[in-house]
């Protein structure tokens, strides 16, 4: 069994401060009264703050799902029980939050947010305001969206952890087995696919842009599945790094079915789980893969690379940067950007910082520290949010 990989739960713990930072920052001018023409200059400064944040936070969030996903023993525990696990940590505290947190926080916000109104009005009785809120609550989520969005996640890759698994330990290949868990993954892309057809129904979105875009899905699971093979062969670390290219070129091709219509929220929400499938796909199987990973970095920290790579990661920084103010879109439906070169980009960069993120803590964050800040103040929210990162 794996010991416990303290640098998931030290990056979700301040990743959790840290999107509690950026919805402050996003009200506090409401908060403070403060007019937005008045200090042009801040409200540049708060929107870049927020741009840079929201490219690095969600996708963050999912990419160390899959770390802690790669915990599941799959060839001792069956697709049920994973399942099972998932509906316990996510879709129950999901249900729950619904009316407790969620229908209050929409019922009071009906003074100054028109969305949380039912029909466009002001309900003042309680009751009422919740059974017309209810049919439509699905449009309203908020930041409820993440877990829901987590548990699609898990069900869409799981085919691809099981395979990652065997791979990565060496199970010889089972015809019978193996062949199956191809079956499971195409079955649950397909079963995906229609949702999302049968659901975003407005403007056809579903049909001629998250249906394809499901496809494109697909072809990043092909190659998440057959690039494998390379590593397990002789002298296979020198390709561990290379698998690393296929998340961001997988978000690239995501791109091209996105777009910053209006009043499609529920399209977003869909196409981010696709964005999310990748980032928590890529965590997988990185995580599976870390040794080789660490032996082919370190024979390249002994070359000419390694300064040529940090010269290049400067530039990288630089023109992945959020810097442009216009056309940004949706603030909160990743990614951002109405146009297709920036929004290759802007997820360039993520998974840039995601990598970068992940490599440093490893080195400097992968201890406890102070046992009682561990204890009280960083595992509580990580297991609220994310899968365990120690063993099932």
């Amino acid at each position: 069994m794996k010991s416990r990989v303290y640098y998931a739960d030290w990056i979700r713990a301040m990743a959790i401060f840290l999107v509690i930072f950026v919805h402050c920052l996003v009200n506090s001018f409401d908060a403070s009264g403060i007019d937005a023409e008045d200090v042009p200059l801040i409200q540049q400064k708060k929107d870049g703050i927020i741009k840079s944040l929201v490219q690095i936070g969600i996708p963050m969030f999912f990419y160390v799902s899959g770390i802690g996903a790669t915990f599941f023993r799959t060839e001792d525990k069956n697709y049920a029980i994973f399942v099972g696990d998932k509906v316990l940590r996510l879709l129950v505290p999901f249900v729950v939050a619904i009316f407790v947190f969620l229908i209050p926080r929409l019922y009071f916000g009906q003074q100054y947010e028109d969305f949380t109104r039912p029909n466009d009005q002001i309900e003042n009785n309680y009751m009422d305001f919740m059974q017309k809120t209810l049919p439509t609550i699905h449009l309203k989520l908020s930041w409820l969206w993440y877990l829901p969005a987590l548990f699609i996640d898990c069900i869409l890759t799981y085919p691809l952890l099981r395979w990652t698994i065997r791979r990565s330990k060496g199970i010889p290949f089972d015809p019978l087995v193996d062949s199956g868990i191809i079956v499971h993954q195409m079955v649950t892309l397909a079963i995906w696919a229609a949702i999302c057809f049968m659901l975003v129904t407005k403007d056809q979105f579903g049909e001629l842009l998250l249906v394809p875009s499901i496809y494109a899905l697909a072809g990043v699971m092909f190659c998440f599945y057959t690039f494998q093979m390379a590593i397990g062969t002789r002298e296979g670390h020198r390709y561990a790094l290379w698998i690393k290219l296929i998340g961001p070129i997988g978000s690239m091709a995501l791109n091209l079915f996105k777009t910053q219509a209006k009043e499609q929220n529920l399209y977003h929400i869909f196409l981010m789980i696709n964005y999310d499938a990748i980032f928590f796909s890529q965590g997988v199987v990185d995580t599976c893969y870390w040794k080789q990973m660490i032996k082919r970095r370190s024979e390249l920290s002994e070359s000419m690379v390694a300064p040529v790579a940090i010269v290049f990661a400067i530039l990288f920084y630089s023109i992945t940067s959020p810097m442009v103010y216009s056309d940004m879109g949706h603030l909160f439906f990743y990614p951002l950007y109405r146009s297709f070169p920036l929004q290759c980009l802007y997820t360039s960069g993520t998974w840039m910082w995601v990598f970068a993120i992940i490599w440093m803590m490893a080195i400097v964050g992968n201890e406890k520290f102070n046992p009682m800040v561990y204890n009280y103040i960083v595992v509580p929210p990580s297991t609220l949010t994310c899968p365990t990162t120690s063993g099932f």
